[in-house]
């Protein structure tokens, strides 16, 4: 089995990608992204649930309202910058579908299922 610490690292590098990779599908043209084949509250969504997923895994340590604020943050500044792209739009109702699957991540998902994981493991602060 990978060593914590060095799963840790896996973790935040994946992560990080993550939002890198993010970043391109935001702010490319929407007909050239997944927007055009899928419902994109859904997208944003699934995305940002994704996104708290790997932030939690990424850094466990961290008290769940950092992930949950720069996840937040991340998103509406995506909208802003969204808002200067004459291809794009800013939307509200994206940056909550964003918030939504944040929510969905971190109030049902991580207590159901990973608390217990990394209370076995002990990779958390729990």
């Amino acid at each position: 089995m990978m060593h914590r610490s060095k799963l840790i690292w896996f973790n935040r590098i994946v992560f990080y990608a993550t939002l890198i990779a993010g970043c391109f599908l935001a702010f490319a043209p929407a007909n050239q992204s997944l927007h055009a084949q899928f419902n994109d509250k859904l997208l944003h969504a699934v995305g940002f649930f994704c996104l708290a997923l790997s932030a939690h895994l990424a850094h466990p340590r961290a008290r769940v309202y950092w992930p949950v604020f720069g996840l937040a943050i991340f998103g509406i500044l995506i909208e802003i910058i969204q808002a200067y792209l004459p291809y794009r739009s800013f939307s509200w109702w994206d940056w909550i579908a964003d918030l939504f699957g944040i929510a969905i991540y971190f109030v049902v998902v991580a207590p159901l299922v990973f608390r217990p994981l990394f209370k076995r493991y002990r990779y958390g602060p729990y």
